[in-house]
């Protein structure tokens, strides 16, 4: 039998990361945007996991979604701006942080976990 080549697949050896502002702004890099397809997306609906402080991004394509945010587009990365979800759960920002964004396997959600961001003190503002 004989050798076969080896070649290693291409791999850009970055891994898909999002970007959270103090203005409340979240942007997916080109990276996450190429890794879950978001150019193919206009909307997003968020979701909060309380106890294990996760952050699930409901990709969607219908404006008639419960909760859903209209995405912006600049050169090769998607944000969308939701300082109302950050208050709600007493999450802040002193400066933008990057994460990791993974991918829930069966829901598609984007994840992007918050564990090491200390939640406010206090009471929740009250809702009206």
């Amino acid at each position: 039998m004989g050798f076969e080549k080896f070649i290693p697949p291409q791999t850009s050896g970055v891994r898909p990361r999002a970007t959270i502002r103090p203005s409340g702004l979240i942007s997916f890099d080109a990276s996450s945007v190429e890794a879950f397809g978001l150019n193919s997306v206009s909307y997003a609906v968020l979701f909060f996991d309380k106890t294990r402080k996760i952050v699930g991004v409901q990709m969607t394509n219908k404006a008639g979604d419960d909760g859903a945010l209209k995405l912006s587009r600049r050169r090769r990365s998607v944000s969308l701006k939701a300082p109302q979800f950050f208050d709600l759960y007493g999450l802040s920002f002193d400066e933008a942080q990057r994460f990791d964004v993974g991918q829930n396997p069966t829901t598609k959600m984007l994840t992007i976990s918050l564990k090491n961001i200390p939640r406010r003190r206090g009471r929740r503002p009250k809702k009206t």
